[in-house]
């Protein structure tokens, strides 16, 4: 019988190696450093989108290495672009974790409001605002 070869993994941010579930990504931005993501995990302790590269480890001496690449590469690019409130200012990792800590696991964390004079509306999360979500008890 074959032993399966299974990935050994780590966030980099926190160091958890479990994953809440792990999602294919098309990158428009050819500039960043996000341009050869395909795949992203989010952890399933610190809630962060994690490129699979860095969040996927062969040896015990690329850990480090991983986390040096997350830090100083796409984390400041992914601090740039992460949904945000614009009440709290939590990302959604973090808001997501708070949610999970009340058990509410739902996808729907944060509503936009519209702007009139077009330049975009503000999102607004479920922290903030619970009674915009009341239909939606996941």
């Amino acid at each position: 019988m074959q032993k399966e070869n299974q990935e050994k993994l780590q966030c980099p941010e926190c160091e958890s190696t479990n994953i809440r579930f792990r999602f294919k990504v098309n990158t428009k931005e050819k500039n960043n450093a996000y341009a050869n993501v395909t795949e992203e995990m989010q952890c399933a302790s610190c809630f962060m989108d994690i490129p699979a590269n860095v969040f996927i480890y062969n040896t015990d001496d690329e850990i480090e290495e991983n986390k040096k690449i997350w830090q100083s590469f796409y984390k400041p690019e992914h601090l740039k672009v992460a949904a945000q409130c614009s009440r709290c200012s939590q990302y959604y990792w973090q808001i997501e974790k708070q949610l999970s800590d009340i058990n509410i696991t739902s996808p729907d964390i944060f509503y936009q409001t519209y702007d009139t004079k077009g330049s975009g509306g503000k999102m607004v999360c479920r922290l903030c605002d619970p009674e915009a979500f009341k239909n939606n008890k996941q």
